[in-house]
């Protein structure tokens, strides 16, 4: 069981690694376009949230 969480943790962490990216270049060369800017906030929380909760799972597996 581990195994899955640990497997869609990682990939987890890449894709919000990927969307903190995009986050990052819309905010440097399209600072004007708040609707895109706040969806991909949304985006990367949505993201961040799910690593956090992967992580807290992944952590009381192992511990069992």
């Amino acid at each position: 069981m581990s195994d899955i969480i640990k497997s869609e943790y990682e990939k987890t962490i890449m894709k919000r690694d990927e969307i903190k990216a995009e986050l990052q270049s819309l905010e440097s060369e399209k600072p004007r376009n708040q609707y895109n800017i706040t969806i991909t906030r949304d985006r990367l929380a949505y993201w961040e949230g799910k690593a956090e909760g992967l992580k807290f799972a992944l952590d009381h597996t192992n511990e069992t």
